[in-house]
């Protein structure tokens, strides 16, 4: 198988789903499948050009997360003889298979089945009210029976109820009112590999396929004697041991079975040598185990250097915001120094000036005082008046014009 191929196995996330369609897809699975675990005593017989596959009618109406689901319409004509009041408008005869396909606990399961079941029966009131107009209007109108069954392959047990009624809050106060509805639940991990082995089929052994989750199981696969499964697939056509090669391919290959082995197991199936399926194939799993731990070991040894690291990082960015913040808080406290200071000097600056203006002022009144004694000195000793203001030009640093007011102030007062 090329390389491509093999990416796109491992690369697939829904590998399970994957599996589930390979095997519900066929009608041979199919028919096996309902005669060996089916809850039903007229699908023990059923052959697989009974069945129909619809789900491409149904499936798609809800999200691609629902793929895996399946849905089969069986015909029952042939196994179930109906009198004419049975069946008055002569519909037809069979049954409706839901399969839903589960690989983990669903506890609302029961609510989507009814979905899909609703859907389904108004679908079918429509197509017959198309081919016979006003037909689901007519007394004797039946909806097909629908056989609702969960395929559960997950290891945990299964713990959803089987009942629509208890998912109704308080439902006893209904009394016979509440709806009831149970599916079939079909745990994989149920079954032996005895069990399965027994039935002799194909279906049976793609499950066991399809069981497999851990070395320990796949060990026990190994182990089956190669005669038995060759019993298993004497008479298996050819495209149907495709498929069960593409199932046993993918599960290798999700096993880290190198690619070169793989392919080897698969072209044995192919050509039915089933007592060599796995001659010269290494399967050390107690090897594989402790590769695994040694992985797992050096992962969380990664993962915890990794958080040192971090920590580390993250106690380096506390330290250096806490240092940015003693740097803003002593800039903060610098801002507002500088800014008394400056307010202190302004102060002071103010201070002086009313001090110089106090001063002039003084000095301006004590030289009005010695101008005033001059003038009245030299009027009591008859001097003339441009004497005085000689004198006054002499004595202080008075203009011509300053002196003549001066000498006119006192002269007046």
């Amino acid at each position: 198988m090329a390389t491509e191929s093999r990416q796109s196995i491992i690369s697939n996330t829904k590998l399970q789903d994957s599996s589930s369609k390979l095997i519900f897809g066929d009608n041979i699975l199919s028919s096996q499948f309902f005669r060996d675990y089916a809850d039903m005593e007229i699908l023990k017989k059923i052959q697989p050009e009974d069945i129909e596959d619809v789900s491409e009618r149904y499936v798609p109406l809800y999200s691609t997360e629902r793929e895996s689901d399946t849905v089969k319409k069986v015909n029952i004509s042939r196994y179930l003889s109906l009198h004419g009041d049975d069946n008055k408008l002569n519909l037809p005869l069979y049954i409706i298979s839901l399969i839903e396909h589960k690989t983990k606990v669903e506890y609302n399961v029961g609510m989507q089945i009814l979905r899909y079941m609703i859907y389904i029966w108004e679908d079918y009131e429509k197509e017959m009210t198309k081919q016979y107009p006003g037909i689901s209007s007519r007394r004797d109108f039946r909806y097909p029976p629908i056989l609702p069954i969960v395929y559960y392959e997950g290891a945990e047990k299964w713990k959803a109820s089987l009942d629509i009624s208890e998912r109704i809050l308080c439902g006893e106060l209904l009394g016979r009112y509440l709806p009831h509805f149970q599916y079939q639940l079909v745990c994989l991990h149920d079954y032996s590999n005895e069990d399965l082995l027994g039935k002799g089929d194909e279906i049976s052994l793609a499950m066991l396929i399809n069981k497999i989750q851990c070395q320990e199981d796949m060990s026990a696969f190994v182990n089956i004697p190669g005669e038995q499964m060759r019993e298993i697939l004497k008479d298996t056509p050819e495209y149907l041991l495709e498929v069960i090669a593409k199932l046993l391919r993918a599960l290798l290959y999700k096993m880290n079975l190198p690619e070169e082995e793989t392919e080897t197991v698969v072209s044995r199936i192919k050509e039915r040598k089933m007592a060599r399926l796995f001659e010269n194939v290494k399967m050390d799993i107690q090897a594989e185990r402790r590769e695994r731990a040694e992985e797992e070991k050096k992962r969380i040894e990664a993962e915890k250097k990794r958080v040192e690291e971090e920590k580390k990082r993250v106690e380096a960015e506390k330290k250096r915001v806490e240092e940015e913040k003693k740097r803003v808080e002593a800039e903060k406290k610098r801002i507002e120094a500088e800014k008394k200071l400056n307010e202190t000097e302004k102060r002071l600056e103010e201070v002086k000036s009313q001090c110089d203006t106090t001063e002039q002022k003084l000095d301006a009144a004590l030289q009005t005082h010695e101008i005033y004694r001059l003038i009245s000195r030299m009027l009591r000793k008859n001097a003339s008046e441009i004497e005085i203001k000689k004198s006054l030009m002499l004595a202080f640093p008075l203009t011509e014009e300053q002196a003549e007011e001066e000498y006119r102030k006192v002269y007046e007062e």
